[in-house]
């Protein structure tokens, strides 16, 4: 490839993605939260009184706490025209670590290792062995769920004390869950939107190689965000690690496709660059507002996966890119 431009014509560049693209970038997070608003309502005038009661609200965060974090990873992903189907394995393989019999101060570092190990593994496998996303991560799922079943069989074991303290009981009247949601929603918005990381981010996603020719580093860019999909799998498994207090290598097999499904929910296209985090928040509350007016209703929960298959395509179908480089 040719050399990379000079550092004044590159924050140049970088400015002309940054100005006015904000809201433009967000513009299905508009209407993802005007579906929950809606969905709000309707779950409220189904099951008045119950869905909005201080017990119900509390279970609602503690069961979406590690959707949110592994959906957050997952948008990084797929803004960089990316996806990631390895989370789910990952958040199994860091329940097995925690759950060792090894020293807190030794296995909590291992598993985020571990998971990081994972996504630069996948991000140099997609990047540079040129393997598509799919295959790549699919074969990588296989890998570390395998790895996830010899060190923890069956489930059980003790978690870190400290996890258990950290994602069980409130704090100030609120239930744990939700300091976990909020920490990892302010900090995937602040990386997004506040960095020149981010800014790059979209460049890249909306056309990797005109990114490259502007000056960024769009190899190392899409690699990072494998990284950071695997380490917010990791984080999701600490929580249900300690929310559980034991572990289990199958605890993260069903959010690999719900966290997909919430990224894309919230606006953020699955051929990159449009999006983010805020829609994301969205799209994960629908989800759960979803799931859980189902079950307070007494649905059979097996109709949730026709639901959310259906919900899938109608996100791809309404969130997508009109014309290139938008």
């Amino acid at each position: 490839m040719s050399a990379l431009p000079a550092e004044p014509v590159r924050a140049g560049l970088l400015a002309r993605f940054r100005q006015d693209a904000f809201w433009y970038r967000q513009r299905g997070a508009v209407l993802s939260f005007a579906v929950l608003a809606a969905m709000l309502a309707l779950v409220a005038a189904v099951v008045p009184g119950t869905f909005y009661s201080a017990t119900n609200l509390s279970n609602l965060a503690g069961q979406l706490a590690p959707l949110f974090l592994v959906s957050l990873g997952q948008t990084f992903v797929l803004l960089g025209a990316g996806f990631d189907l390895s989370v789910g394995a990952v958040i199994s393989l860091s329940s097995a670590i925690l759950t060792l019999d090894l020293a807190d101060p030794v296995k909590i570092p291992l598993a985020f290792a571990a998971a990081a190990t994972v996504g630069l593994v996948n991000g140099w496998g997609c990047v540079h062995l040129r393997v598509h996303p799919i295959i790549m991560t699919l074969a990588t799922s296989s890998i570390v769920q395998g790895l996830a079943l010899i060190l923890l069989p069956t489930p059980g074991g003790a978690a870190p004390g400290l996890l258990v303290q950290l994602a069980s009981g409130t704090f100030m009247g609120l239930p744990a869950g939700f300091y976990w949601i909020v920490a990892g929603t302010a900090a995937a918005i602040w990386l997004v939107h506040g960095t020149t990381y981010g800014v790059r981010l979209y460049a890249t996603g909306q056309n990797p190689q005109a990114a490259w020719m502007s000056g960024i580093e769009a190899p190392r860019i899409r690699i990072l965000t494998y990284v950071i999909s695997s380490l917010m799998a990791a984080l999701a498994g600490a929580y249900l690690t300690g929310r559980l207090a034991s572990g289990d290598p199958n605890v993260g097999s069903a959010l690999g496709l719900d966290s997909v499904l919430g990224a894309a929910l919230g606006g953020t296209l699955l051929s990159g660059g449009v999006g983010g985090p805020i829609g994301t928040i969205a799209g994960v509350l629908i989800i759960g507002v979803l799931n859980n007016g189902l079950n307070l209703a007494g649905v059979s929960p097996y109709y949730q996966f026709v639901v959310k298959g259906s919900m899938l395509v109608l996100a791809v179908s309404l969130f997508r890119r009109k014309e290139a480089g938008l």
